[in-house]
C-alpha cells in the first residue's frame, strides 16, 4: 500500500494532499521529489523530511509539525493494493457522466437557456433568443454604448433607449402585436403589460399558465415572433414595413396554430425568409 501514490500531489492525507495541508512546507519541497517520491517511500524511516530542502521559515516549521502529527499514527499495509477512489461520484467509481458533470460545478444556470434548448424553432431564430438570453443583441443602447451612433432611440417607437428588453416586450409596437397575436390564440391574459420589463422572465412566467401540450406552441410563436421583432426592429424599418409585418405575423400566427393541431413542426418554417 502507498506504492502507486505520490507523496506531494495525491490525497493520502485523510482525503487530503501535503499541498493542502501544508503549502508552505510543499514549497520548500522540490517539484521533481513531488512528482516521483511515493507515500511508502516518504513514510519509510520519515524520509519526507529529508525531502525539505528550502529556507525553514516560520510558516514551514509550523506546517511541518502538522504533517508530522497527521503521519504518527499512520500504518502501511504492505498486502493491500492502493485504490484511486473518484470524489465526484458517491461510491468513489469514475464515470464518464460524472466527469463531464464536474466541468460545470460552479456554474450559474442561464435564465431561459433550457427553455431554448427543447423548443421548436428556426436555428438562425433559436440563435438569435441566445444572442438576447446574454445581451448581446446590437440594438440601438448597444451600438451607441461603443460609440457606433448618437442616438439610441427605438426604430419602432422612437420613445424610449432600444435595449433588447424594451424591442422584444416593452415597445408599444411590439405590445400591441404582442396583444393581437395572443387574442387570436386565445392567449390573451399573456400578453405582455407595463409590469413587463424583462423578456425571458415574461416568457418563462407565461408559459407556466398554459397546459403542457400548448407550452411548446406558445415557445415557438416567442422564438418565431421576437426574431421576426428583431429583425424588423433593429435594422430601422418605415412605418408601412411595421404594418405589414404585423400583417405578416397575424397569417403566421394561425399556421402555426394549425401545424401544432395537427401534431407537424414542419409549420414553423412559414417564418423565415
Amino acid at each position: 500500500m502507498g506504492k502507486r501514490h505520490y507523496s506531494g500531489t495525491d490525497r493520502w492525507l485523510q482525503g487530503h494532499s501535503v499541498s493542502d495541508l501544508a503549502p508552505c512546507l510543499s514549497n520548500a519541497v522540490g517539484p521533481r521529489i513531488k512528482k516521483q517520491r511515493t507515500v511508502a517511500q516518504a513514510l519509510n524511516g520519515d524520509a519526507w523530511v529529508r525531502d525539505i530542502t528550502g529556507a525553514l521559515t516560520v510558516q514551514v516549521i509550523l506546517d511541518f509539525f502538522l504533517i508530522w502529527d497527521r503521519t504518527r499514527d499512520l500504518q502501511l499495509d504492505q498486502n493491500l493494493m492502493d485504490k484511486i477512489c473518484w470524489k465526484w461520484t458517491s461510491d468513489r467509481v469514475f464515470s464518464t457522466a460524472s466527469a463531464y458533470r464536474s466541468f460545470f460545478i460552479g456554474q450559474h444556470p442561464v435564465e431561459g437557456a433550457k427553455l431554448l434548448r427543447k423548443s421548436r424553432a428556426p436555428g438562425k431564430c433559436k440563435f438569435f433568443i441566445w444572442l438576447v438570453i446574454h445581451d448581446r443583441c446590437w440594438t440601438a443602447a448597444r451600438r451607441k454604448k461603443h460609440g457606433l451612433q448618437d442616438d439610441d432611440s427605438c426604430a419602432l417607437c422612437a420613445q424610449m433607449s432600444e435595449t433588447v428588453d424594451h424591442l422584444l416586450i416593452a415597445c408599444p409596437f411590439t405590445r400591441e402585436v404582442w396583444f393581437r397575436l395572443l387574442r387570436r390564440s386565445d392567449w390573451l391574459s399573456l400578453a405582455p403589460n407595463a409590469q413587463s420589463t424583462f423578456f425571458v422572465s415574461w416568457w418563462s412566467t407565461a408559459r407556466k399558465q398554459l397546459s403542457k401540450a400548448n407550452r411548446r406552441c406558445f415557445d415557438s410563436l416567442v422564438i418565431l415572433t421576437s426574431w421576426i421583432f428583431g429583425k424588423r426592429g433593429m435594422t430601422g424599418p418605415s412605418i408601412d414595413e411595421c404594418v405589414q409585418s404585423m400583417m405578416y405575423l397575424r397569417g403566421c400566427t394561425m399556421r402555426l396554430l394549425i401545424g401544432f393541431k395537427q401534431g407537424s413542426g414542419a409549420s414553423s418554417r412559414c417564418f423565415v425568409n
